[in-house]
């Protein structure tokens, strides 16, 4: 029962140096995201309400391209973080 801890406790998590570059990529885009999941909604609301003004068309297309690459992102990371974890 011990021996089977010592061995358990002491795999790595990633023994390929490849996969483990791949997680780190993954987390890099999840942290490239995080500030844009709260910036992008808050510009195409800044839009909409310029837009109430008369010119706030230019805004609300950076607000709507921003949200865009923001779930494009957010799927590569998962998507890279899904490779590492299951090796394919």
């Amino acid at each position: 029962m011990k021996q089977e801890q010592e061995t358990i406790s002491n795999r790595k998590v990633f023994e390929n140096i490849d996969t483990k570059k791949i997680f780190h990529k993954g987390l890099k885009y999840l942290a490239l995201a995080l500030p844009l999941l709260f910036a992008s909604p808050v510009i195409v609301t800044i839009g909409f309400k310029a837009l109430n003004k008369g010119n706030g068309y230019l805004v609300l297309i950076l607000g709507c391209l921003l949200i865009i690459f923001t779930i494009a992102l957010v799927t590569q990371a998962f998507r890279l973080i899904l490779k590492s974890l299951f090796n394919k």
